[in-house]
C-alpha cells in the first residue's frame, strides 16, 4: 500500500528549520513500503516524522493486531481476567507512578480495553477514559468515550489527574492536546505519561520507534517546552523499563548481521517480525542457525547492564514525565 505523504513543520514549536537524521520504514506491521523521513528540529530538538501520512490516511496504519500487541492476537478471544494477568506488571507500575498523588477524578487517554481504568478505580480513583477506536472491546465495563479526544467536550478543571501511557507520540497535534489537557485539570492537578525518548541509543540507532505510527519523537527538553507552554510545571522526568521494553537487547545481533551483509532495513525487519519471532534471534537469512541462537543468548545477558546504565543516565528509550497545573494568578 502507498499513501500520500506530506511534509510538516515541527509539531512542538512550528519551526521550519530541521535536519533529517534518519529514514525508516514500517518495520512492525509492514502496511506500506514507503520510507519516512525522521527529522530533528533545530529550535526545540524534538524529532518528528516528515514526510508522514496525511491525517485522513493514518487509520490504515493501525491493523487490529496493534490493539492486541500484549495479547498477541485479536483472533484469540481473551477474557478480562486473561488481560489483567498478562498486563499485571505493567498495570502495577502505572499505579506506582500515581501512588504519591491524592485520589480524585482521573482521565486516561488511550484507555484501550479498560484494564488500567479498572485497576485505577480499584485503587480509589474516580476514573474514566478516552479511546479513539470503538472496535476495541471494553472488557471491564468501565466508562470509556470513543472518538477523537480533541473533539470531545469536558467541563474545564474537572480532573485531578490525566494519564497518557505511550499515546502522545501518536497524535497529530501534540501542542493542542496538551493545552486541552491543561484546561481539563483542576489547579494543582497532575498530568502523567510516558513517551519514547528520541535521545536514546535505541531510538537513534535501532529505529525503536513504531514508524509511521509514532509521529513525534520527544526529548526531555522538548517535552519540558510543550508542558510549560500549556501552563504545566514539569515536576520530574525519568527513563526506565517498567512499563515498556527497552529495545537495546538485540543490538549485538543486529550489529553482527549488518557486518555479515544485511542491510539496515533487512536486519530491522527481522528484529521486529512478530510473525516469525525466531527470524532475528535464531536464524540467518531465514535458515536456522545455532550461531545466531548462541549470539542472541549472549546479547540478552551482555546488554542487561547497559540498558540499566542508560536509564540511570536518563538516556533510556521510555521517557516518563509528571507535570502539575499551576494555579492562575
Amino acid at each position: 500500500m502507498t499513501s500520500q505523504l506530506i511534509e510538516v513543520p515541527c509539531p512542538v514549536c512550528a519551526s521550519t528549520r530541521s535536519t533529517q537524521v534518519l529514514a525508516a520504514k514500517d518495520y512492525v506491521h509492514r502496511i506500506t513500503d514507503d520510507t519516512f523521513g525522521v527529522r530533528r528540529c533545530h529550535v526545540c530538538g524534538v524529532g518528528f516524522l516528515s514526510p508522514r501520512p496525511a491525517a485522513r490516511d493514518i487509520g490504515r496504519f493501525y491493523p487490529s493486531e496493534f490493539y492486541w500487541s500484549f495479547e498477541e492476537s485479536a483472533a484469540t478471544p481473551l477474557t478480562a481476567t486473561d488481560v489483567l494477568a498478562r498486563r499485571a506488571v505493567q498495570i502495577a507500575n502505572k499505579l506506582r507512578c500515581l501512588a504519591h498523588l491524592k485520589r480524585g477524578r482521573l482521565l486516561d487517554i488511550g484507555a484501550m480495553k479498560g484494564e488500567f481504568l479498572y485497576a485505577a478505580v480499584d485503587a480509589g480513583w474516580r476514573a474514566e477514559g478516552v479511546e479513539v477506536t470503538a472496535s476495541i472491546p471494553n472488557l471491564f465495563n468501565v466508562p470509556i468515550r470513543y472518538g477523537e479526544f480533541f473533539d470531545m467536550e469536558f467541563a474545564p478543571a474537572s480532573f485531578d489527574c490525566v494519564t497518557m501511557w505511550a499515546v502522545l507520540e501518536h497524535v497529530y497535534e501534540p501542542r493542542a492536546y496538551v493545552r486541552k489537557i491543561a484546561q481539563l485539570l483542576a489547579d494543582g492537578g497532575t498530568f502523567v505519561g510516558v513517551v519514547t525518548n528520541f535521545n536514546s541509543l535505541q531510538a537513534r540507532f535501532l529505529c525503536a520507534d513504531d514508524y509511521p505510527r509514532h509521529l513525534t519523537l520527544f526529548t526531555k527538553r522538548s517535552m519540558r517546552k510543550l508542558l510549560a507552554e500549556a501552563g504545566l510545571e514539569p515536576v520530574r522526568f525519568w527513563t526506565d523499563q517498567r512499563l515498556f521494553g527497552g529495545a537495546l537487547r538485540g543490538a549485538i545481533t543486529y550489529g553482527v548481521k549488518r557486518i555479515l551483509g544485511y542491510s539496515a532495513d533487512e536486519a530491522l525487519y527481522e528484529m521486529r517480525d512478530r510473525s516469525d519471532p525466531e527470524a532475528f534471534c535464531c536464524k540467518f537469512r531465514r535458515r536456522p542457525s545455532e550461531a545466531m541462537k548462541w549470539l542472541s543468548r549472549m546479547d540478552k545477558v551482555a546488554l542487561w547492564l547497559p540498558e540499566k546504565a542508560l536509564d540511570v543516565a536518563r538516556c533510556g528509550l521510555n521517557l516518563g514525565f509528571e507535570a502539575r497545573k499551576m494555579a492562575a494568578e
